[in-house]
């Protein structure tokens, strides 16, 4: 249809545009329905050619049930225990599992040729292969969970139905590994390290302390001190003893030599008579006679009377007698002594002499000693420390293994509810690909068709020709196959709207 009076101008602007309703594009696109149709069709048709060739993905399923176990109780050494809430739990478990080292661990389990052959067959480094397939790992595998619920969920999408169940079990099992490791392992080998280079110091540490000793001559640095302190001591009482002893000796002598140079060097012996031998030679024959006699015989009578006439004699007064002198024994007596106390102090003397030079040696000895005692002190303590050191983090370490042993055995909190199995079912991209090709293939040919359309100098109905021209329309009449519209200006003069005719041309 085109206008065939002179109110009809050609629209140049967006302002002249033809006005139109929904009516009017459903009769643009009837006009155009071979281009729709064809486009439309062509769009359907390469789509449903990349929703046949779209490949099907199976997906692995299994579930781990958590519990709180001994690694997340924390235990000061003040006392007490402190336990995260379960939630927490269940997170850090789900963000362990997602790890990039139990990822890795679970690629190289399965085999990066195995799981990705396209990724394992790129010329690229082993490195980029890796950091590629855990990026492609972690897009096809999910992790979740649901809130207050101690379980996790585990799925892994993969071409190969087998392949998705034994990926998805290798990760299972490595992270169980992994996490006994990180949670109650490790520790151990750290405390193990330690303990070896603090024996290995220990060891340099008794060396170097044992090469102080010998360069000194020293057998046993505490015992010879305190030897040389006790002989210091009993060296300081012998002289005190020898000095004592000395000044006695001293003193005796010369007490002595006082009393020998008094002493008389010959006194008299003895004095003797006969008379008085003849007594006493009377008084043993009556004994002897007595033995044999009664008093009153006769042999003891002249006995008795003999006896008489002695003791009659000598009581008128001692006869003179023999006299006879000797060596004074008392001033020998003395002298021997005096020369035994003047041995006994020059013994004390040289004694003391000894002593003092001992004495000197033993001090000399003790200073130095003690000049070497801070280097020993030193040497001493850095190998005590070491070797408590030692043995403390290898009591840590033993400590730490039985934990992981025990807890790894006996209290392991993460149980998995079911293993992964082969997914029988496929999930494919196909009817997602065919539902957007349609639409796509539905806007793209739709555009087309109204662009089409709107790019035609002509009004697609009356009625739009009517809003457009703010004229009404009287008649359509059909158009001659050839005729060529006729524009027709408007008389500018006319006060009135003018009518347009539209002719409609046969066919």
């Amino acid at each position: 249809m085109r206008p065939s009076t002179e109110a009809a101008k050609p629209r140049n602007g967006w302002t002249e545009m033809p006005r139109m309703g929904i009516a009017d594009f459903a009769a643009m696109l009837w006009a155009e329905r071979v281009l729709v149709l064809g486009i439309g069709a062509a769009i359907c048709a390469l789509g449903l050619v990349a929703a046949l060739m779209a490949p099907k993905s199976y997906t692995a399923r299994s579930e781990l049930i958590v519990r709180m176990g001994e690694e997340y109780v924390y235990q000061p050494a003040s006392g007490g225990a402190a336990t995260p809430d379960m939630q927490t739990v269940v997170n850090s478990e789900m963000r362990l599992l997602g790890s990039g080292a139990v990822v890795r661990r679970a690629i190289e389990a399965v085999g990066l040729a195995t799981l990705y052959p396209d990724i394992a067959s790129a010329p690229e480094s082993d490195a980029r292969k890796l950091a590629a397939a855990e990026r492609a790992f972690s897009e096809h595998l999910t992790i979740e969970t649901a809130p207050q619920t101690p379980s996790i969920g585990l799925s892994f999408e993969h071409r190969n139905p087998e392949v998705a169940a034994q990926t998805l079990n290798a990760l299972v099992a490595e992270y169980l590994e992994h996490r006994r490791t990180v949670l109650v392992g490790g520790e151990f080998e750290a405390l193990s390290a330690e303990t070896t280079d603090l024996s290995s110091r220990a060891a340099t540490a008794s060396t170097a302390l044992a090469a102080f000793l010998t360069e000194h001559e020293i057998g046993d640095f505490e015992s010879e001190l305190a030897a040389l302190a006790a002989r210091s001591g009993d060296i300081e009482t012998q002289m005190l003893d020898a000095q004592t002893r000395r000044r006695e000796a001293e003193a005796r002598a010369a007490s002595l030599r006082a009393r020998y140079q008094s002493e008389p060097e010959q006194i008299e012996l003895y004095a003797e008579s006969d008379a008085r031998r003849d007594l006493v030679e009377a008084q043993m024959e009556r004994e002897q006679l007595l033995s044999r006699y009664q008093p009153d015989a006769m042999p003891v009578r002249e006995v008795d009377r003999r006896i008489a006439q002695l003791e009659s004699f000598l009581a008128g007064g001692d006869p003179p007698s023999v006299t006879r002198r000797g060596a004074n024994p008392v001033r020998q007596d003395i002298a021997s002594q005096l020369y035994a106390m003047e041995a006994e102090a020059r013994a004390q003397r040289g004694r003391e002499t000894a002593l003092t030079q001992q004495r000197t040696e033993v001090r000399a000895r003790i200073r130095e000693m003690q000049v070497l005692e801070p280097r020993f002190r030193q040497l001493q303590r850095e190998r005590s420390t070491l070797e408590i050191n030692a043995g403390t983090f290898a009591t840590r370490a033993e400590e730490a293994r039985t934990r992981s042993q025990m807890l790894g055995r006996a209290t392991d909190n993460i149980s998995p509810v079911e293993q992964a199995s082969v997914p029988t079912q496929g999930k494919s991209l196909r009817w997602p690909i065919m539902i957007v090709t349609i639409l796509i293939a539905g806007i793209v040919a739709v555009a087309a068709g109204l662009s089409r359309a709107l790019m035609r100098r002509s009004f697609p109905t009356p009625s739009s020709a009517g809003r457009t021209l703010d004229t009404p329309v009287l008649a359509v009449m059909p158009r001659p196959p050839q005729a060529r519209p006729v524009k027709a200006k408007p008389d500018k003069s006319a006060k009135a709207k003018p009518e347009l005719t539209v002719v409609e041309g046969g066919a």
